[in-house]
């Protein structure tokens, strides 16, 4: 939960949104090929809510770009050995 709040303050400052929605998909039926635990979060739409619709697959270039963009809004972390 700590970092579910971290994230969700990072896009806020990085992208300055309106709202911050956080969901979670388990199973088949909720379009989860490979069953695991994660949460989506996201800066809402200027209209409110988010996009469910498919998503364009980013490069590499371009998740470095949003990551640079929040890192200096993120925790610094303990780096692990």
């Amino acid at each position: 939960m700590l970092a579910l709040k971290a994230a969700a303050y990072a896009i806020d400052k990085a992208y300055g949104r309106q709202g911050i929605s956080v969901w979670q998909n388990n199973g088949l039926p909720a379009n989860q090929m490979i069953g695991h635990f994660h949460f989506h979060i996201a800066g809402t739409l200027d209209e409110g809510g988010t996009n469910t619709g498919e998503v364009r697959e980013l490069s590499v270039g371009e998740t470095d770009q949003i990551a640079k963009r929040l890192r200096p809004w993120l925790p610094t972390l303990p780096q692990s050995e």
